[in-house]
């Protein structure tokens, strides 16, 4: 049989071995539109299972109750958020924010792969100068995830604690590290955008350059004011938005008849 569907075999086997041996296939760009895609899904189901409205208070001006219950620092502002012990109130929410971090320790890996596909594409053109930075790079994600780790740990033993007093150890370090995880991941970004502003073309990653960079700057001056740490991240998922844009979606489909 010469032909199947209309299209001579030949034709059928060079396609399919392009796409399995790698030959002028875009296999870089498409696995990070998957690995996009999936993390957006991902964010999107915790946001839907994390609870919205504070048993009776937010702090620092927060709006998310998930930052608000990250950054904070007594056991009051714990207590407003979820309720107080052998409440039901307490009962739901503890049991709600419990949930959303059990499935955040896989979310963890899901965004360090997703950055680390993003950074080390970013550098492609700039290869012997780029590898000896992304080391460190690299070690940044690596303390960011292990941070995120121990913050989940901390917020479940506050979760699990009946008293004040059995929140109050947790909560000593329970800042220090969110902040810490933040900076690494916004200092991840900043060092991507400068490779984008430099070494990259078009608006795409140009405007995400430019979104990287500001995020980063008001999560850097989150340290004096809390809250401004919730407004950098509109500008940190809008510049992922465009990064997995150009690399996942505008590459996979517009180029597939060579490599990049």
């Amino acid at each position: 049989m010469e032909f199947l569907l209309g299209v001579p075999k030949p034709f059928h086997f060079h396609v399919i071995s392009n796409i399995f041996m790698g030959e002028k296939s875009n296999f870089p760009e498409v696995w990070g539109l998957g690995l996009g895609l999936f993390l957006a899904l991902y964010a999107g189901f915790l946001n839907h299972i994390t609870p919205k409205e504070p048993a009776l208070d937010n702090h620092s001006g927060f709006e998310s109750t998930l930052l608000g219950l990250e950054m904070a620092e007594t056991p009051k502002q714990v207590q407003d958020l979820i309720g107080i012990p052998d409440t039901i109130d307490f009962f739901n929410l503890s049991s709600e924010y419990r949930k959303v971090h059990y499935f955040d320790f896989g979310f963890i890996f899901c965004y360090l792969a997703f950055l680390t596909y993003t950074g080390h594409y970013a550098g492609r053109k700039v290869r012997p100068i780029f590898l000896k930075i992304f080391m460190g790079m690299v070690l940044l994600l690596v303390i960011a995830g292990f941070a995120d780790l121990v913050e989940n740990i901390l917020i479940l033993n506050i979760l699990d604690a009946k008293t004040a007093e059995e929140m109050t150890p947790s909560l000593e370090y329970l800042k220090p590290t969110s902040q810490l995880k933040w900076f690494c991941l916004f200092g991840y970004v900043a060092i991507v955008s400068v490779y984008f502003w430099l070494y990259e073309k078009g608006w795409i990653l140009r405007t995400a350059s430019i979104l990287f960079f500001t995020g980063f700057f008001l999560q850097l001056f989150s340290i004096y004011k809390t809250n401004l740490l919730e407004l950098s991240f509109p500008f940190f998922a809008v510049g992922l938005t465009c990064s997995w844009f150009h690399y996942g979606f505008s590459l996979a489909f517009s180029s597939l008849s060579k490599k990049t």
